[in-house]
């Protein structure tokens, strides 16, 4: 049988479709924007527990720096660069499932409890934050220096 070149591009879309569907959870999460000088302030009023979200800083030299805030089924709000101590170089991230920070190259899960502990090589990269009430301030000092992270 031939395939006709709208055919081959047709069966090209489908595969890409196919594959996107069944990486599920393995796609990238969105970040939304945040911005500060000396700190970026971040409510964390509808922050769940058990559940994440990911934020994007520009930093005045261009760089993208993405960084996540979990809530842990203890209530506590951590935070993590959108990044691992190995698989960085691969600029994949995390994604979030089901209470837990999933490395998105290897694979290696993290309870939102326990991210600022790794397992082998792949370790969230931690963010020191400040926490008052609802809202999490991170020093954007703090964000810049992730930046060779991205």
């Amino acid at each position: 049988m031939k395939l006709t070149k709208l055919g081959a591009i047709l069966l090209v879309v489908a595969l890409a479709i196919g594959a996107a569907a069944a990486a599920g959870s393995m796609l990238a999460p969105g970040c939304s924007s945040v911005h500060g000088t000396d700190f970026v302030t971040v409510s964390t009023a509808d922050l769940s527990r058990g559940s994440a979200r990911f934020f994007c800083y520009r930093a005045p030299s261009g760089d993208l720096i993405r960084f996540v805030l979990a809530r842990g089924e203890d209530g506590v709000v951590r935070s993590v660069f959108d990044a691992c101590r190995q698989c960085y170089r691969f600029h994949k991230g995390f994604t979030v499932a089901d209470g837990y920070l999933i490395c998105r190259l290897c694979g290696n899960r993290y309870k939102l409890d326990q991210v600022h502990q790794g397992l082998a090589s792949c370790q969230p990269v931690q963010l020191e934050n400040t926490q008052h009430g609802d809202k999490v301030q991170v020093r954007v000092a703090s964000l810049e220096q992730g930046h060779t992270l991205f």
